[in-house]
């Protein structure tokens, strides 16, 4: 008798523990779950619960903190959509994200500055460029916008401005995007939405599970169950792509990350410096060039150059991954990426080595700036999508419920560069409608 109840207590015990460890190896499962609480990201949740909030849905940032990498290291610049080829993704979403954008700050008392942008051409040939600027600005529909013919309409603008001719962008401003990601994040978490921080998802795979298709796998091997996911890696893109469609052909393209450096002009020396100043972007390039560009707190950004990052999530020259380093440079992507574009990368490599080379750079914008008003500024890594011929891909790629198997649940956020900052409501709009379609024909809603 006393055996047999000794043996049921063992039993007892030994439920328990399983019971136990099933708790630890399972999280909370979940309607929806969002996979990187960056600007986008948290966007995204917050647009979901305003519009289907009897849902269950988690944000899951491998982080720390919300917008810790590339919501947090930019110059901070809402662009009015004047560069994007007209029906891209980018000027549909930038010009319609940067008043939402402006609304919600005012209405959240999220402070921000809205003090234009010149765009100075330096020199004739620079001038005619500007035209196409301008015609690109009409037909994106971007309101504001002014030519300047003479020297003094310019420095009407900003004082120690000189060039040819310029655009004035009026609806440019400045604002501090990790503040509008905490924003989204608490407007998300009051709406009943859940976000884990220091979460890193480790594979995404499709489940047994007819009630959560989805399985996420955490760092430590415990699970998450969704109906469905969406995917805003960010840096890690590329990581989370192939979870969902397996290794990439040859020909497809490839994420590089870029190690992207920053001086910074202090606020006693920036009277002169009260509005964004940026040179005539070169077509051929993924960046507008360097620039100025107000800070929130006073001092004024200056930049940026750009150099491949040692690692993915390389913010200083000392982090090497070399697995990472070894794909990189292995790659047919990259290598038809330096050689049609040689003369550029050496000089971005100049101004990497030799701040001066960017101050001269700087100075054909503005004659009277001084190399001894600039100090050492903040680093950042963005990535850019490069194709097997070298060329960069232009536009936000986005790919929503498509194929079989697990990317029919999936939406996956695969490359979204600047302007997604700007335009991260207009996205979080898009997303949200895709959503909405999808749960009508899966009758979840």
């Amino acid at each position: 008798m006393i055996a047999s109840k000794l043996q049921l207590i063992w039993r007892l015990k030994a439920a328990a523990k399983r019971w136990s460890v099933q708790q630890r190896k399972s999280s909370t499962n979940c309607d929806l779950a969002i996979i990187g609480g960056g600007i986008i990201g948290t966007a995204i949740g917050r647009q979901l619960k305003l519009d289907l909030n009897h849902l269950n849905i988690q944000v899951l940032e491998k982080g720390g903190c919300l917008g810790g990498h590339q919501s947090s290291h930019n110059s901070g610049v809402m662009h009015c959509g004047i560069y994007y080829p007209p029906g891209s993704l980018k000027a549909r979403l930038c010009v319609q994200g940067i008043d939402l954008l402006q609304r919600y700050c005012s209405l959240k008392g999220i402070s921000y500055n809205k003090c234009g942008k010149l765009i100075v051409a330096s020199d004739c040939n620079e001038a005619e460029l500007l035209n196409c600027l301008l015609e690109r600005a009409r037909d994106n529909q971007v309101e504001d916008v002014e030519l300047l013919d003479s020297l003094g309409a310019i420095q009407g603008k900003s004082t120690g401005c000189r060039g040819v001719r310029a655009l004035w962008c009026a609806r440019t401003a400045n604002v501090s995007f990790r503040n509008v990601t905490q924003a989204f994040g608490t407007d998300f978490q009051e709406a009943g939405g859940i976000i884990h921080l220091n979460t890193e998802i480790v594979g995404l795979r499709q489940s047994c599970n007819c009630e959560y298709p989805l399985e996420l796998t955490r760092e430590h091997g415990e699970t998450i169950g969704a109906k469905f996911a969406i995917l805003c890696g960010g840096l890690q893109a590329a990581r989370l792509t192939h979870w969902v469609e397996g290794e990439p052909p040859k020909s497809s393209p490839q994420l590089i990350s870029l190690k992207v450096d920053y001086l910074r002009v202090a606020a006693k020396y920036c009277d002169h410096l009260s509005t964004n100043v940026y040179p005539v972007p070169d077509w051929g390039a993924p960046f507008l060039g360097a620039h100025f560009s107000p800070q929130s707190d006073g001092n004024v950004l200056l930049g940026p150059w750009a150099v491949p990052a040692l690692k993915l999530e390389g913010y200083s020259n000392d982090e090497i991954n070399m697995p990472y380093l070894a794909q990189v440079l292995g790659s047919c992507n990259f290598r038809n990426m330096v050689r049609r574009n040689f003369s550029k990368c050496v000089h971005q490599a100049s101004k990497a080595l030799c701040p001066d080379v960017q101050i001269k750079e700087l100075q054909k914008l503005m004659p009277n700036f001084s190399y001894q008003f600039a100090e050492k500024g903040p680093s950042a890594v963005q990535c850019q999508l490069v194709n097997l011929d070298g060329s960069f891909v232009d536009d936000f790629v986005f790919e929503m419920f498509r194929g079989t198997g697990v990317r029919q649940r999936v939406v996956n956020l695969k490359f979204t560069p600047s302007p997604a900052a700007t335009s991260c409501m207009s996205i979080a709009e898009l997303i949200a409608q895709e959503v909405k379609n999808k749960l009508d024909c899966t009758a979840l809603g």
